[in-house]
Formats: C-alpha cells, structure tokens, sequence
C-alpha cells in the first residue's frame, strides 16, 4: 500500500466531488474504485470524506439548492504553504478568487479559485489534515493535468506561483509537464485542447486521474452503473488511460499503470 508523503507546494493534496445524485454516486464509486462513502451530515455542509481501506482518498459533497445550475464536477486541489498570500498572488498573476481563503476547523485552509485560461482549481494548505492517504494504488490519485486553450500562459501562472519548473513533452500535442525542482519526477501536466478534439462548449478544466487496476474491467464496470465512456482506453508511456463520467456528468480520467 502507498501510503502518500506530506505535500509540496504546488502538488496535488487532495480531490474531491461535488454532485446533484449522491446516492447514484455512491454507489457507482463505490463498485468502480471500492469506495466507502458514508452518507452526509449537516456539518461542514454535508461534506464527507471518501476512504478506501480505511485511509482518505478524496472528498464528496451533495449540490445544495444553490448549486442547482452548476455543474457536477471534480475539483483538484494543490498544496499551499500560505493560502492568504497564495490568493493575492493568484489575483496579481491574473487569475481569480472564486472563494476567499476559508478555514476548515483544525483541518487545514482552503482556496478555490481559477487561472487566467479560465480553469478551475483549488488550494489547501493543511493544518491537521494533509490530504489523501494514498496514491498510486486502485482507487486513489495519480495524476491530474489542467486541459486549456492556452497552455503558454497557464505554463507561466502556475510556474510562478509555486516556483515549479515546466518542460515540454515531445509528440505532436503541445504537452508540458510542472516539476517541483528539475530533474525531478512531475507533479502535474498542462495540456494544449485543439479544436479538432475539443469542441468549444468544453471549457478549459482539471482533469483527475485515478488509478485502477484493470482499466477494462473499470471501463465495464462504469457502464454498468450508470456511468459513461467518454474516451474508450488507449495507451499511452504511463499506462492505458480511459475517460469515465459518473451518472451526474462529473468527468474523470483513469490509468492502468505500467
């Protein structure tokens, strides 16, 4: 079992899903990735924390009344020392505050906001509570990579604001990979979206991935849970990658590792 280390900045900590069919949800979780979802309380709200073997794997929270027209969606969020300060310079690096550094109890602070390409994400810094528990393992975090129309000045926001270091990949996608020093293994990618693979009513986003043990075998297993097949699998250096929705509409990525 990989047990995950404590957060650098910039990395991500932490996932988690926000959905107008909790009950639909748990149980497509739960068959695909051996989740434990306990149903929701008033507190934090209704906000609880998915575990697989007995560790924290990511989050989940039910839409409320005034989320109704939002879509359900995955948030990824990265680690950050300071969040107060980690939001001024997202504002100063020309993206957005989409909510106010808000401490979470003793857990930890968090941020949500987006990049100057329009893409969504969140910030943690942690207190008490570091984030997942796992990685690499059959239902946990992996990977994730931000999918923009502008990936030249996405490379340079967040460069600047963790003080990562970015290289190209070679192949013909514009592809960089975000490094937390160079010559280090990567901590996130940034890819370019064409028109030819995304239509313009796909706005620029987050991708989580996850990894499963038999990317088929998920593939099914989604299918016959209400879920959908977006990208049906195909290889790839690190592994054979499908694209999954949840029977709300949230997209994910999952990977068979090689």
């Amino acid at each position: 079992m990989s047990v995950k280390a404590p957060p650098t900045p910039g990395t991500a900590t932490w996932y988690d899903l926000t959905t107008g069919r909790p009950d639909e949800c748990r149980t497509f979780y739960g068959q695909l990735f051996g989740w434990t979802i306990p149903d929701s309380t008033g507190e934090h709200g209704g906000y609880v924390q998915i575990r697989k073997g007995g560790r924290n794997v990511a989050g989940f929270m039910p839409k409320d009344e005034s989320m109704a027209g939002l879509p359900s969606t995955w948030t990824v969020y990265l680690a950050s020392q300071d969040a107060h300060a980690d939001a001024a310079r997202i504002r100063d690096l020309g993206g957005q505050v989409l909510a106010e550094p808000m401490q979470v109890d003793q857990l930890g602070c968090m941020v949500v906001a987006a990049d100057p390409t329009g893409a969504p994400f969140g910030l943690w810094q942690p207190l008490n509570f570091q984030g997942s528990e796992l990685e690499n393992e059959h239902g946990s975090m992996t990977w994730q990579e931000v999918l923009t129309r502008d990936a030249a000045k996405a490379r340079a926001f967040y460069t600047d604001l963790f003080g990562l270091t970015s290289e190209p990949m070679p192949g013909p996608m514009t592809y960089h990979t975000l490094h937390a020093d160079p010559g280090t293994d990567a901590v996130a990618g940034i890819m370019q979206m064409d028109d030819a693979h995304w239509p313009d009513s796909v706005p620029p986003h987050w991708m989580p991935y996850f990894a499963v043990n038999d990317v088929q075998a998920a593939v099914i297993t989604a299918a016959e849970h209400g879920g959908t097949v977006q990208v049906t699998p195909f290889d790839s250096p690190y592994g054979t990658i499908a694209i999954l929705a949840d029977p709300d509409g949230a997209t994910f990525s999952v990977i068979q590792l090689s």
